[in-house]
C-alpha cells in the first residue's frame, strides 16, 4: 500500500447559453471549452489508457453541460466554430510566411485545431458524454455529478428548490453516464447545515444529498477546520488530508491549501509562469494565441512570442515540483498520524487547455510521474472511501464556500442580492401553481415543464457570479431577466388554461427551442415539500 494518496476532481461547468449570445459571453464559452480543455482531455486519457497509465480521477460534469455536450444544435455550432478557426490558422500560415516565429506558431495552432476537430468525429463520434461514459465504464475515472443548473443551494427558502436541483441532477447523471452518481460537487462549494430560522426548521444540504443517494462532496478547507468533532474514530483531528462523515451518513473531504495554491494562487501559481501562453491577447485579424504572458511581475512592455519547446520543459518542472509538493505532505501526514492519507485538489476543468493553455500537457506529466513513484498513488473518491471510512471521525459543520470570504457573499451581497428575492419568490409562486394542478393534462404539463426549465436556468449561481465579478456583468443581467420574464409569461399562461390568447403554440414552442434542456423534467421534484 502506498503511504498516500493523489485525489483530483474536475469541475466541469458551462451555464446554459444555447441560442443566448455567441461572443464574447454565449454559446463560444461552450465551444471553447470542448476544443481546448474536453476533447483535448478526451485524448489524453484515451492515450495513456493506450500505455497502461493509472489515471483514476473524479470528474464532475454538471448536468446542464451535458444536456448541452449532448444538444444537436450545439455539436453542430461546434463543428462550424472549429471549421472556421481552422480556416484562420491556415490564413495566417500563408500571411506570415515571411515571419517565421509567428508562421510556426499559427503552425502549430493549424495542427491542433484539426486534431480535434477530427477526433471530435473519428474517435468520439460527437458524443463527448459518451466518451466520458466508456472511460468511466474502463475504470479510468469516475464521474460525479452537480446541481442540475449549479444553483447555489443554500441560498434557495424553499426545499423544493434544493431537491429539484439535486433529484434532477441525480436523473440526468444516470441518463448520460448509465450509473447512480455516488458523489456530487456542491455548485461553489456551498454547505449550510441545519439550521432554525424565522421559526421554522429547515435539514442540512448533506440530509438532501443522502435522500436522493448521494453519498459524499467536497468543501474548502475551513469547512473542515472549523467543524466540531462529535465522534473521533482516529487521532488525526480535524485536517484536511483525510475524510469525515456527517450525521446524515453521507462522507466530506476538504480541498487541500497547497496543492490548490499551487494552482490557484495569482502570485504563485504555474499558470501565471511568464513562458506560457497568454490568454488574453490576440491577433486583431485572426483571434489566434501569439504571445506568451512575458512580465506578469509588472505588466509592462511588449509581448514576446510564445515559444513552444520553452514552455514544455517548464511543464515538466512544474509537474515534477507539484508531485514532489504532495509527495511531501504525504509522507508528513503519515509519519505524524501513522495512517494514509489523501490530497484532494478540485479545480475547474476548464482551467485546463482553455485558461491555462499547458495545463492539459501537465496533467498528463503529474499522471506519468505518480504512475512511476513508489510511494503515492491515485486514486478515486469512491476508491478511497471504500478503503478508510470505518476510520472517519463524525463531524458537524458550519456553513461555507470556496468563494471570496469564505461565505456566500460572492451570491449575495448589497450589490447584486435584489437577485434572491426574484429567485425565491419565483419558487413559492411555482409551489402554489403546482398545488392547484395536481393532475395536469399533456398540453398543462407541456407549459409546467417550461416553467420548471426557466426556473431552473434562473437559479444558475453563475449569474450572480458574473455580476458580481462584473467579467459579464451586462450579459448576466440580460440572461436572468430572459428567464425570469419567460417564467412570468408562462406563470400568466397557467394560471387560465382555458385563456388561448395567454400563450401561442409557436410562442411556447420558440421558447422550448432555445431553453429545451432537460427534456424528460419530473415537475413533481418542484413540488412543496410539506412538514
Amino acid at each position: 500500500m502506498p503511504i498516500g494518496y493523489f485525489g483530483l476532481i474536475l469541475h466541469g461547468h458551462i451555464p446554459w447559453c444555447k441560442m443566448s449570445g455567441v461572443w464574447p459571453a454565449g454559446e463560444e464559452w461552450l465551444l471553447e471549452a470542448m476544443n481546448e480543455t474536453y476533447i483535448p482531455m478526451l485524448n489524453l486519457l484515451r492515450e495513456l489508457k493506450e500505455s497502461n497509465v493509472k489515471t483514476a480521477i473524479t470528474i464532475n460534469i454538471t448536468p446542464i453541460l451535458a444536456e448541452q455536450l449532448a444538444d444537436e444544435y450545439m455539436k453542430q455550432r461546434f463543428t462550424e466554430y472549429m471549421e472556421n478557426l481552422i480556416s484562420r490558422a491556415k490564413k495566417d500560415i500563408k500571411r506570415f510566411e515571411n515571419h517565421q516565429i509567428r508562421k510556426e506558431i499559427a503552425e502549430y495552432h493549424f495542427k491542433n485545431l484539426n486534431h480535434t476537430l477530427d477526433t471530435f468525429y473519428h474517435n468520439y463520434y460527437r458524443d463527448i458524454p459518451g466518451s466520458f461514459r466508456w472511460l468511466q465504464d474502463e475504470q479510468l475515472i469516475e464521474l460525479i455529478t452537480c446541481a442540475a443548473t449549479h444553483g447555489i443551494l443554500p441560498l434557495f427558502e424553499c426545499d423544493s428548490g434544493i431537491f429539484s436541483q439535486i433529484q434532477l441532477a441525480f436523473d440526468t447523471h444516470k441518463e448520460y453516464f448509465g450509473k447512480e452518481p455516488k458523489g456530487v460537487w456542491l455548485p461553489e462549494c456551498a454547505y449550510r447545515p441545519k439550521e432554525y430560522k424565522d421559526g421554522k426548521f429547515r435539514e442540512s444540504i448533506d440530509y438532501w444529498l443522502n435522500n436522493s443517494g448521494l453519498k459524499y462532496f467536497f468543501v474548502d478547507s475551513h469547512g473542515i477546520i472549523d467543524a466540531e468533532i462529535l465522534e473521533q474514530k482516529n487521532e488525526i483531528g480535524l485536517n484536511m488530508n483525510f475524510g469525515y462523515t456527517l450525521e446524515s451518513g453521507v462522507f466530506v473531504f476538504g480541498r487541500n491549501r497547497k496543492s490548490s495554491r499551487q494552482v490557484w494562487d495569482a502570485k504563485i501559481g504555474y499558470p501565471g509562469n511568464e513562458y506560457y501562453r497568454e490568454f488574453h491577447q490576440k491577433d486583431h485579424e485572426s483571434g489566434l494565441h501569439y504571445w506568451r504572458i512575458t512580465d506578469k511581475q509588472t505588466g509592462k512592455g511588449e509581448k514576446q512570442y510564445y515559444n513552444i519547446e520553452q514552455a514544455k520543459n517548464i511543464v515538466e518542472s512544474h509537474a515534477s515540483n507539484f508531485v514532489s509538493l504532495i509527495t511531501d505532505e504525504l509522507i508528513e501526514f503519515s509519519n505524524k498520524f501513522n495512517s494514509t492519507g489523501i490530497v484532494i485538489s478540485p479545480y475547474d476543468f476548464e482551467l485546463f487547455g482553455h485558461w491555462w493553455m499547458e495545463g492539459i500537457t501537465w496533467l498528463k506529466k503529474i499522471f506519468n510521474f505518480i504512475h512511476n513513484h513508489e510511494d503515492i498513488d491515485m486514486i478515486t473518491i469512491s476508491d478511497y472511501i471504500s478503503k478508510f471510512k470505518n476510520k472517519f471521525s463524525v463531524i458537524r459543520m458550519q456553513e461555507s464556500s470556496w468563494g471570496e470570504g469564505g461565505h456566500f457573499q460572492v451570491w449575495k451581497n448589497p450589490d447584486h442580492g435584489w437577485i434572491w428575492p426574484y429567485i425565491n419568490g419565483s419558487i413559492k409562486e411555482y409551489e402554489k401553481l403546482l398545488e392547484t394542478n395536481p393532475n395536469p393534462n399533456e398540453w398543462k404539463k407541456r407549459i409546467l415543464k417550461q416553467i420548471a426549465r426557466e426556473l431552473l436556468l434562473m437559479e444558475g449561481s453563475d449569474w450572480p457570479f458574473l455580476l458580481y465579478t462584473k467579467q459579464a456583468k451586462e450579459y448576466a443581467n440580460k440572461r436572468f431577466h430572459h428567464h425570469h420574464q419567460r417564467f412570468n409569461k408562462l406563470i400568466w399562461a397557467a394560471k387560465d388554461f382555458g385563456e388561448k390568447n395567454r400563450i401561442s403554440i409557436n410562442q411556447l414552442k420558440e421558447i422550448e427551442s432555445i431553453d429545451s434542456c432537460f427534456q424528460d423534467i419530473n415537475i413533481d421534484y418542484f413540488r412543496k415539500i410539506k412538514g
